[in-house]
């Protein structure tokens, strides 16, 4: 019995012995295993690692190729390049290094557009220009293809004469290789190398685009610190037709032109829309002039037709309104575009001469003027309402004159002599419902005043009655008409009865 028990004793310990020994083994084994995985995978790894960044160095390494190239060769090509693929030329100057970052390009100090037919004449200084250029060819220097350029701090110098060419270019295709500008300014100067005007580029872009087939210019600037987008568009195909769209949001101002033309002259259609109004304009274009007018055009509620002429150097603008039935006192009502662009000392230049005369019809609502002839000038930087008239067809009329347009401190004032010219006193007293005893015959009342258009404000500083001036006390009854807000038909009459019972002719 007790060697049986040995015997089964030596046996389960060899059975669980051998279990433990293959276990063991096989443990054994598959660390082994594991550890070749893993040393299969690390070796797997840094061979993708090492390989990921020789390629990264080769990159790097063959974006950096440009920077052996000659400079001097460089500058010659790039402006070979230039001429070739935008047509314009460039005199580049000797600073130029090469960037990677953030897309391969030549970046250029103080270069320079200058005129084909005169090398001497700059039409555009640039601070910086960057040239960016393809990648395909750096191994081969010689097949450097241009991408796009940059300009950045420009100042472009525009004469009369060179609006011609740039009008003549226009007519060829643009590059499909976008020309960018930023922080820019484009200069107009006349024939007299008088400045214009000044245009604040913040960024435009020109090329030509393939999915429509057309020539673009976009350009976001400031003029006259109004804010405006430009926008060009012109047609590939036959280069006889464009299209034109401004949009000032200051002036509530949109405008829409487009035109077709030929080698003599040019005609066309813009559509002009501020505020409540929308003016649509038929127009012919022969040489420096302008022949434009309307009759399918609206200002807010009233029919408007016109016609006029205009040149371009100097400007000079001839211009004949008729409106139906619109009342004139908007026409320095707050809101309206004339009061905004006063404002932005647009009109105030020496190089802008304008003459525009507006006639109403006889159904102005108003119950003194059954007509009115409204005229406003311009004339070496100064703006006047010169011979604008109010008409009563009964009484007489009312005329300015020596007149002044001013905006100083964000204020607008007009001075001017108002000359009151009376016809028939009787129909002037019954209208006013005057005491008969206190009516005297009067035939003209010279006036001259102050108005503050923001505040509506009236000064009166002289006034003669048939060429006499008026008294102290009758002055301070007339200055009851200093705060026009609240003036109305009634008290008006009231202040003139009160006038006229004082006035001892």
């Amino acid at each position: 019995m007790n060697q049986l028990v040995k015997k089964f004793n030596n046996f389960i310990k060899k059975t669980i012995f051998n279990v433990q020994n293959k276990t063991n083994d096989k443990l054994q084994i598959f660390k082994t295993k594991n550890k070749t995985n893993n040393k299969l995978l690390i070796s797997k790894f840094n061979k993708y690692l090492i390989t990921l960044i020789s390629l990264l160095f080769f990159y790097l390494f063959y974006l950096s190729i440009p920077i052996l190239y000659n400079k001097n060769w460089v500058q010659k090509n790039v402006e070979n390049q230039l001429l070739k693929d935008f047509k314009i030329y460039f005199s580049l100057s000797s600073d130029i290094s090469y960037r990677i970052l953030p897309s391969p390009h030549y970046l250029v100090k103080d270069s320079k557009i200058i005129k084909e037919d005169d090398k001497t004449v700059s039409l555009a200084e640039i601070k910086t220009l960057k040239v960016f250029i393809s990648q395909k060819n750096f191994f081969d220097k010689n097949r450097m293809e241009l991408r796009r350029i940059e300009f950045n701090n420009a100042n472009f110098t525009l004469l009369g004469n060179d609006l011609k060419t740039l009008k003549k270019s226009s007519n060829n295709k643009f590059s499909n290789k976008k020309i960018k500008i930023k922080k820019s300014k484009i200069i107009f100067k006349n024939n007299s190398d008088e400045i214009i005007s000044v245009i604040k580029i913040s960024e435009a872009v020109l090329f030509r685009n393939e999915d429509n087939l057309s020539n673009l210019f976009k350009l976001q600037g400031e003029v006259f610190n109004v804010p405006f987008n430009f926008d060009y568009n012109k047609d590939i195909d036959s280069l006889k037709t464009e299209e034109i769209n401004i949009v000032a949001k200051k002036l509530k101002l949109d405008f829409f032109n487009t035109h077709s033309f030929n080698d003599n002259n040019s005609k066309g259609r813009n559509i002009i829309s501020f505020l409540n109004s929308k003016i649509n304009t038929n127009y012919k274009i022969e040489d420096d002039t302008v022949i434009f007018g309307s009759s399918d055009s609206r200002i807010e509620n009233s029919n408007i037709s016109y016609n006029a002429k205009m040149s371009m150097n100097p400007f000079n603008l001839d211009l004949n309104v008729s409106l139906d039935n619109h009342d004139l006192r908007k026409v320095f009502n707050k809101d309206f575009i004339l009061n905004e662009l006063i404002r932005t000392e647009l009109l105030f230049n020496d190089n802008i001469s304008v003459n525009t005369s507006i006639n109403t019809s006889p159904n102005l609502r108003n119950k003194i003027f059954q007509n009115a002839k409204f005229n406003f000038n311009i004339s070496d930087g100064k703006l006047n309402i010169n011979k604008t008239r109010l008409i009563n067809n009964k009484i007489g009329s009312l005329e300015f004159e020596n007149s002044n347009l001013s905006y100083t401190k964000n204020l607008l004032f007009l001075n001017t002599d108002i000359s009151v010219n009376i016809k028939n006193y009787n129909k002037l007293f019954s209208l006013l419902q005057t005491n008969k005893k206190f009516r005297k015959p009067i035939t003209n009342i010279l006036i001259n005043l102050d108005y503050n258009f923001l505040s509506k404000e009236i000064n009166f500083n002289s006034i003669k009655v048939d060429g006499k001036k008026i008294n102290s006390e009758l002055l301070r009854i007339i200055e009851g008409f200093n705060n026009n807000e609240i003036n109305n038909w009634n008290k008006s009459k009231r202040l003139l009865n009160t006038f006229f019972e004082n006035y001892e002719g």
